[in-house]
C-alpha cells in the first residue's frame, strides 16, 4: 500500500522540526577579548580566565528557543575586565527580561538573550597622578571612585590560583561555583585558592555537588554523570 501524499508531507515536516530543533540546541561561542590583551575576566563576580576568553553556550542563550526543549538563560549577565595600570570596565553582556510564552498562552517565566558572541574590550590607561581609578561602564562610572578603588584591591587579593576543569555527562549542564553561576560544561573554571563549592545542574537531572580545596597552581578535573531525577 503507497503511502499517502498527506503522510509524506506530515513525515516531511516532522523531519524539518527535528533539523531546526537539533540547529537551535547546538552550543555557540561566547567571546570576550581585551586591549591590551591579558586582562583578567569576571562574570557574575566570579573570576572566569584571562583575555582573549572563550566559552560555549546553548543556541538558546543567543536566540529565543522556539520549544519547551531549548536551553534558556534565566539570569542576566556582566563581566568585568580588569588589568594592571588600567581602568577596569564592566558591561552587561545581556539583553531581557523577556516573557515566555507557550504555544498554548501559559506564561512559563523570563529570559535573558546574549547581546552578541563576541565582545571587544578597549582598557584605558591610568593617567600618572591620577587619584583614584574609577570603575568605567558602557553608560559611564558606575561607582564613586572610593568604593571603586576597594572593589580593585579585592580584586587582587582573590586573583585566581588554580583550575577546575569540569565536563558532565551529559554535557551542557550549568556551572555553579560558591552559589554563582559561571559557565556550562564542558569549561575551565579557573578559582582563587582555598575551599569552593561546585554544582552541576541539568534540567531533569539531579544536582551534583563538590567542595574542593584548590591549592596554587593546581588543576584539578572534574567530570560528574548526572543521574535522572526521581
Amino acid at each position: 500500500m503507497q503511502p499517502s501524499r498527506r503522510h509524506c508531507l506530515c513525515a516531511s515536516l516532522a523531519l524539518l522540526a527535528c533539523s531546526l530543533l537539533a540547529s537551535r540546541t547546538n552550543a555557540e561561542t561566547l567571546t570576550i577579548t581585551s586591549s591590551p590583551a591579558g586582562a583578567s575576566v569576571e562574570i557574575d563576580g566570579h573570576a572566569a580566565g584571562t583575555t582573549p576568553y572563550k566559552i560555549e553556550y546553548p543556541g538558546g542563550y543567543f536566540h529565543k528557543a522556539h520549544t519547551v526543549f531549548g536551553s534558556r538563560l534565566d539570569h542576566s549577565m556582566t563581566v568585568r575586565v580588569s588589568k594592571s595600570g588600567y581602568l577596569t570596565e564592566q558591561v552587561t553582556l545581556t539583553q531581557g527580561p523577556f516573557e515566555w510564552i507557550a504555544v498554548n498562552g501559559r506564561h512559563r517565566g523570563n529570559y535573558f538573550l546574549l547581546k552578541s558572541g563576541r565582545f571587544d574590550i578597549k582598557l584605558d590607561p591610568v593617567s600618572h597622578g591620577s587619584t583614584p581609578v574609577e570603575t568605567i561602564g558602557r553608560d559611564g562610572p558606575l561607582r564613586p571612585s572610593s568604593a571603586a578603588m576597594a572593589v580593585a584591591e579585592q580584586a587582587d587579593a582573590r586573583a585566581p590560583d588554580g583550575s577546575v576543569a569540569i565536563a558532565s555527562d551529559p554535557a551542557g549542564a550549568e556551572i555553579y561555583v560558591d552559589g554563582k553561576f559561571v559557565g556550562q560544561t564542558p569549561s575551565t573554571i579557573h578559582l582563587a585558592s582555598g575551599a569552593h563549592r561546585v554544582e552541576v545542574k541539568s534540567q531533569g537531572k539531579q544536582a551534583w555537588t563538590r567542595d574542593l580545596e584548590v591549592l596554587k597552581d593546581s588543576q584539578l578535573t572534574l567530570h560528574p554523570v548526572l543521574t535522572a531525577s526521581p
